[in-house]
């Protein structure tokens, strides 16, 4: 099998420090100092270490079921299995902010939502990123999401807007509802207009960090036509 890796789309945004919530410090190290303590380096080598501090919440990122449910899966007891798979792009740029994307507007894109599918929302609004424009955004009516878990049974969820939730509904229900299916839910996306024929592979690989309900994460998408063929076909030559 071999994979045109020239087709990889990065869906992550940039995260810069200050500008989201997390603080990078980092340490230029005297060489001839840490020739002392037993590491020795040639004079004038670079030498540099750095401490992060952020947000589980910040960047692109995969929220875990943990988030919302008591003894939930976390960073490193999800399945991997549930965070790389095939993805489906639904486009729903045509949606103002504070629209709802509704449930005969999913039904729509039946035929296009395969059982497994990761299904990434494209709103658009990525390129809004951290402007005033950013919020508000579209979001999913609850018996969408219902019958995406339900009926199409899909693994995982995202948006390029910065969240899926109503939040004029208390308690986040969409959330919840995928939590207690235990799929993943992802916010923050981008480039998703670049994902051609609206499908493609995806791997979304957070960090393996014991005990944290969501964890920014870098997301690719492989742009194949071969699709989905050499990855979950066995039967293909």
């Amino acid at each position: 099998m071999k994979v045109d890796f020239s087709k990889v789309v990065e869906l992550s945004h940039r995260m810069i420090p200050r500008e989201e919530p997390f603080n990078l410090q980092t340490w230029v190290y005297d060489v001839d100092i840490l020739g002392e303590r037993g590491e020795p380096h040639s004079p004038g080598t670079w030498y540099v270490s750095g401490d992060v501090n952020f947000s589980t919440h910040c960047g692109t990122h995969v929220e875990f079921p943990l988030h919302h449910i008591e003894g939930g899966l976390d960073a490193a007891t999800f399945p991997l299995t549930s965070l790389i798979g095939e993805a489906v792009v639904l486009d729903f740029t045509d949606k103002k902010a504070g629209d709802c994307m509704s449930l005969e507007e999913f039904k729509a894109y039946g035929d296009k939502i395969q059982e497994g599918d990761i299904v990434f929302l494209h709103t658009g609004l990525d390129k809004n990123w951290r402007t005033v424009d950013w919020e508000p955004y579209p979001y999913i009516a609850c018996d969408a999401m219902q019958w995406l878990i339900t009926e199409k049974k899909i693994k995982a969820i995202g948006t390029d807007a910065t969240s899926l939730e109503n939040f004029n509904v208390p308690d986040q229900p969409n959330h919840n509802l995928a939590f207690r299916h235990n799929l993943a839910m992802v916010e923050s996306l981008t480039n998703l207009d670049k994902i051609e024929g609206g499908r493609a592979l995806v791997f979304m690989l957070p960090l393996k960090i014991a005990g944290i309900e969501a964890c920014p994460c870098r997301i690719i998408a492989i742009n194949d036509g071969r699709l989905p063929c050499p990855f979950f076909n066995s039967g293909c030559p």
